[in-house]
């Protein structure tokens, strides 16, 4: 027998359900759970980033009373401080795996008609402008010139 309220299996002839106590045996059936898949709650991307930005200003806020707990070397704070650093580190990696699962599922529904398909033309940069400089700076035959040794320059330097 199920309970009628919380579905949790009991046995004949109770009276009383195990999981919630209320009264079995009202006269309505319960649904029968069995093998059921955990219900998932599927969010909103947009949702996802914004409990993720939250969370991050939250560990954020943690990590900050942290650092001027640990500065101002009071005794309330002399250990305190690093207790700060487990739900700041905890809202940080939170708020960081809340906006990643949003980038999935965003990805996800581009679907794979359009991750494969061909990159649209981007649009190409202007010619590059020929300033004086750039003529006597280059060879013109196309061929590298040499670099002068240090022997070289020196004596070019002497004279």
């Amino acid at each position: 027998m199920f309970c009628a309220k919380c579905g949790s299996p009991n046995d004949e002839g109770v009276s009383f359900c195990r999981g919630c106590g209320d009264v079995l045996g009202r006269g309505r059936r319960a649904p029968v759970r069995r093998n059921r898949p955990p219900e998932v709650k599927s969010k909103d991307p947009d949702e996802l980033t914004a409990d993720g930005i939250g969370s991050v200003i939250v560990g954020d806020g943690f990590f900050m009373v942290a650092v001027i707990l640990s500065a101002t070397h009071t005794a309330p704070g002399s250990l305190l401080w690093l207790f700060l650093l487990i739900p700041a580190f905890y809202f940080f990696g939170r708020g960081l795996a809340d906006v990643l699962h949003a980038r999935q599922i965003r990805r996800r529904r581009k679907g794979p008609d359009e991750s494969n398909a061909a990159p649209e033309k981007v649009a190409e940069l202007p010619p590059r402008r020929v300033t004086v400089g750039d003529i006597f700076a280059r060879p013109v035959s196309g061929e590298l010139s040499a670099v002068p040794s240090a022997a070289e320059r020196t004596t070019r330097d002497l004279n």
